[in-house]
């Protein structure tokens, strides 16, 4: 992870924010940020960290359909 006591970092850090604050003045909403997490999770070079994202975002969207599925019936 970086860290915010590191001048290097730093640059790092506003670079991630500023990304992020582009991303957002797009004007995405909350399904189209968990995609982009999603698409982004897959490039990490740590694989393990890149399935825990993907199974995370697995288990929401299959709770979610759990909800919908019991509000149909």
């Amino acid at each position: 992870m970086l860290d915010p006591s590191r001048i290097e970092d730093l640059r790092s850090l506003e670079k991630c924010r500023e990304i992020a604050s582009e991303i957002l003045r797009y004007g995405v909403g909350e399904l189209e940020i968990i995609k982009i997490i999603d698409i982004l999770s897959l490039e990490l070079e740590n694989t393990q960290l890149m399935r825990d994202i993907q199974s995370v975002l697995k288990n929401d969207i299959e709770l979610k359909n759990e909800q919908v599925n019991k509000i149909e019936i």
